[in-house]
């Protein structure tokens, strides 16, 4: 990303102003200063209702940590790290397991889909960060 870690992280780490880049992140309502629901529809159509909360806020680290409740259960980290070119590199990795009984019950045959359906709302997200810190 063609942005300081420090306006990168501060970006990532405002779960209320999701919304405002990430085309898939429909509505966020916040909880208080480190919690937020927010309301995410892809490519599929059904909308998944999930409440972050920031567990680990560190800046210094570039180091944002979620617990992640709802239609899905589990965490959410995003790693910032600073390029020698003055860019950030952004890694994120999640690890969660779906509630919603549809879900569970045809997830062994709609597990490559979600897949996918994740990777584009990932990338749209990405891209939606990426125009977002070079425009503002």
């Amino acid at each position: 990303m063609a942005a300081p870690v420090a306006r990168a992280f501060e970006t990532v780490a405002d779960l209320e102003r999701y919304a405002t880049w990430w085309p898939d992140v429909r509505h966020v309502v916040g909880i208080d200063d480190d919690t937020a629901r927010v309301a995410i529809r892809s490519t599929l159509p059904y909308t998944l209702h999930l409440t972050l909360h920031r567990t680990r806020v560190d800046g210094d680290a570039g180091h944002l940590l979620a617990e992640i409740a709802g239609d899905l259960e589990g965490w959410a980290s995003w790693r910032l790290t600073a390029a020698a070119d003055g860019t950030t590199t952004l890694r994120y990795s999640q690890e969660v397991v779906t509630t919603e009984p549809w879900m569970n019950a045809a997830g062994h045959l709609l597990a490559p889909v979600f897949r996918l359906n994740h990777r584009a709302m990932m990338r749209r997200g990405q891209a939606g960060l990426t125009d977002h810190l070079t425009s503002s």
